[in-house]
């Protein structure tokens, strides 16, 4: 633990201190997140960290080199899927004061990309199975101009988001969770969870609008909470149907940590409240304009309803409907989208837009001080593109 925190950089703002943490052996964990290891920092409520981050395979990508061959060699080699994720985990971050029971707040405030970033063909893991061979195209980015060219003409805005912001999972995930997915898949060893399968901890959402400038609630189910951050993307589709984003590695993701006791996660404690029982018992997501409120299940319809039971229980708590009148909004407003379709447990996420919400006397925001206190980064709105110099790895 001292060997770490030698590592750190700490220093004091008017939100409370800010550290910084590196990506080294010994912050980085191979797709599990393991109650086994002892944290990287330790942080009160308001504190910042600037985590570094690898990509995949414990930064084993490497541009214009790395080929579909080598990854499924080191897939074989570490037992990915099975026993572990593939993604490399920076953390876990303890927040002195989390409570099991208490919502953790957790502020993107910004994120600094590395220079390349990968998409990998899988032809047995995305929502098709007639591709016969994979291939990883590499794509150069203009940092500069927040871009990268996918082919000659075709320049792409660059929207970075972290695909994995977890907690530490509750130990009898998923068994006791309405998600119906096997306890070998998701907790193949009693304190060791696979960084595939999302939950309520959060995890794999794979949610391309948490981006910097948004802000993550989520259910605290292990004192001092336990943050991971990976699986860094550089952008995403809703859906990410051949299995990957634009995958990449950050320089750093700037966090701040928010201890909130006056959100309750009642679901911690009480089974009963899990299947849209209380919102807070799984992950939100709020930005400028809208909340974002997630459904997970391995069936797409089953991930629907939880979402919109969860949004339910969002307006009659939050703007005092009645639970008719809250489904009988979201037919007429909420908009479901699925931002996760290949991952075991899929993602379905309702987008609910706070404009409608600003009369007198109804919430905007989750946030503490009653107004949002962050802003998105200004869109490129002239996008151009240095010529790409990646290529394609069969």
């Amino acid at each position: 633990m001292s060997k770490i925190l030698t590592l750190l950089a700490a220093t004091v703002s008017l939100a409370g201190a800010t550290y910084h943490v590196p990506a080294t052996e010994e912050t980085v964990t191979l797709g599990l997140f393991t109650l086994n290891q002892p944290p990287v920092v330790k942080v009160r409520s308001g504190d910042i960290v600037s985590l570094e981050t690898w990509n995949s395979c414990l930064h084993a990508m490497v541009y214009n080199k790395t080929t579909p061959a080598d990854v499924a060699k080191f897939y074989k080699e570490n037992d990915i899927q099975k026993r572990r994720g593939m993604h490399s985990l920076t953390g876990p971050v303890y927040v002195e004061g989390a409570e099991p029971g208490d919502v953790l707040e957790i502020r993107v405030l910004d994120i600094k990309l590395t220079d390349f970033g990968y998409n990998f063909l899988s032809p047995s893991a995305g929502i098709f199975d007639n591709f016969s061979k994979p291939q990883i195209m590499y794509f150069k980015f203009d940092k500069e101009h927040n871009t990268t060219e996918f082919a000659p003409g075709i320049c792409l805005p660059l929207k970075p988001f972290p695909g994995i912001i977890a907690v530490a999972p509750p130990l009898d995930w998923p068994k006791g969770w309405p998600v119906d997915i096997a306890t070998s898949h998701a907790q193949p060893v009693k304190g060791e969870f696979n960084s595939v399968p999302p939950g309520p901890f959060a995890g794999n959402l794979d949610q391309p609008e948490l981006q910097a400038g948004s802000i993550l609630f989520v259910p605290v189910f292990q004192k001092g909470a336990l943050v991971w951050t990976g699986d860094s993307h550089a952008m995403q589709s809703n859906g990410e149907i051949d299995v990957t984003a634009l995958e990449t590695a950050y320089e750093a993701i700037t966090l701040q940590f928010i201890v909130r006791k006056d959100l309750r996660a009642e679901g911690v404690f009480d089974k009963t409240k899990r299947k849209g029982g209380n919102v807070f018992t799984w992950p939100i997501i709020e930005n400028e304009t809208h909340w974002m409120i997630v459904g997970l299940n391995t069936d797409l319809m089953e991930a629907m309803k939880l979402a919109a039971l969860n949004t339910i229980d969002f307006l009659v708590r939050m703007q005092g409907f009645t639970r008719e009148e809250s489904y009988q909004f979201l037919s007429m407003v909420g908009d479901f989208e699925i931002a996760e379709a290949v991952n075991m447990i899929k993602n379905v996420t309702v987008h609910l837009p706070k404009a409608v919400f600003k009369q007198k006397g109804r919430t905007t925001t989750l946030c503490s001080e009653g107004v949002f206190p962050l802003q998105a980064p200004e869109p490129n709105l002239t996008p151009s593109c240095v010529p790409q110099e990646g290529i394609i790895t069969k």
